[in-house]
């Protein structure tokens, strides 16, 4: 459970982000997986089972002749030993946050300004710094989880049932970005 100071943190942390998200506006297109070619990936890497499952996934869309880049958030003060930085694959963790619980640091910074074809935030639950990464980002495309809150944020939102794994909503994101005509 979070402590109180942690909760009034980040209830302020979404209002400054509401805030913020109102003057917010991008060239929105939709875009196919196969019309896609940058794709930037964001996920809760604080288990590893998550970093090798989108570690895989990276491996399938760099052999599809994707570039693809992706940060994922350690849930922690500091990143673990087993994963750094490689294919693609950066991280933030709880040290990049500022007191509102918002990302704040020039890798992040780097990747909301990234021009990607799409991006695709792989986080299967509320993970607040990963919603506000997705939200700005300057992607054309935006693909999340289905959560009617989230509307606004998202061009695209997959819906799976609730306690579903990471892989199976990686599957179903695949498949019906597969499905979209341009």
């Amino acid at each position: 459970m979070a402590s109180l100071n942690n909760r009034l943190r980040l209830a302020i942390g979404k209002y400054k982000f509401q805030q913020e998200i109102k003057g917010f506006h991008r060239d929105r297109k939709v875009m196919s997986m196969k019309d896609a070619k940058r794709i930037g990936l964001l996920y809760n890497a604080t288990e590893s089972e998550d970093f090798e499952i989108v570690k895989t996934y990276v491996r399938k869309l760099l052999a599809d002749k994707k570039e693809v880049t992706s940060l994922g958030f350690v849930d922690k003060k500091e990143l673990p030993a087993n994963q750094f930085a490689k294919l693609g694959l950066d991280f933030f963790t709880r040290k990049n946050l500022n007191w509102y619980m918002i990302p704040s640091s020039p890798l992040v910074t780097n990747f909301i300004n990234e021009d990607f074809d799409i991006i695709i935030n792989l986080n299967i639950g509320m993970c607040f710094p990963l919603q506000y990464i997705s939200a700005i980002s300057k992607a054309k495309y935006r693909v999340g989880q289905y959560d009617l809150k989230n509307a606004i944020y998202y061009d695209l939102m997959i819906h799976t049932p609730k306690n579903e794994t990471l892989e199976h909503f990686i599957k179903e994101t695949d498949f019906y970005l597969n499905k979209i005509t341009t």
